[in-house]
């Protein structure tokens, strides 16, 4: 792809999803090579094959959560709903997960203590490892990890804003 093509991906990116694109010019600017690669990453960041579709966004939403504030969490949530995930489900993991079922719950829970390395239930582990089986456990740990990505590019960059409230609705 020239640089042109990925300017047009970036703002169609940018257009579709209400979403500051600022620090994905600049590193395209700045490291042509560097942003090839970042885009290469985008078929991991977004995979999803094994997981139930709410289960994969609860944990998306929930790294996303305890990983970025703003802007990140606020474009999960609008591909969340794009993606057909019920506004009861995405309030629930904004609001903590509290409202989430048993089952949906651990997921929540699992993903936020694996995204702060604070897992240390040894209940919630079993649950879950009995529940999963280990290719949607490997695929539970790429979302998980890939929640980090775009925020911790971001601060890297200084593209940082201060907490906002979510919208649910698009």
């Amino acid at each position: 792809m020239k640089t042109d093509d990925y300017l047009m991906q970036i703002n169609e990116f940018e257009n579709k999803y209400n979403y500051d694109t600022t620090y994905m010019r600049e590193l395209l600017e700045t490291s042509p090579e560097g942003y090839k690669k970042f885009d290469k990453a985008m078929p991991l960041v977004s995979h999803h094959q094994l997981l139930g579709l709410d289960e994969y966004w609860i944990a998306k939403l929930a790294a996303m959560k305890s990983e970025d504030c703003g802007e990140c969490l606020q474009l999960n949530v609008r591909i969340a709903l794009e993606s057909g995930v019920t506004k009861d489900i995405i309030k629930a993991c904004i609001n903590g997960g509290g409202a989430l079922s048993d089952d949906h719950k651990d997921v929540y829970d699992f993903a936020t203590r694996i995204s702060c390395n604070t897992l240390d239930d040894d209940k919630l582990i079993e649950r879950i490892n009995t529940r999963f089986n280990k290719g949607q456990l490997v695929e539970l740990g790429l979302c998980i990890s890939t929640a980090k990505f775009f925020p911790t590019t971001k601060r890297a960059l200084g593209y940082t804003k201060s907490c906002s409230l979510i919208e649910i609705q698009v």
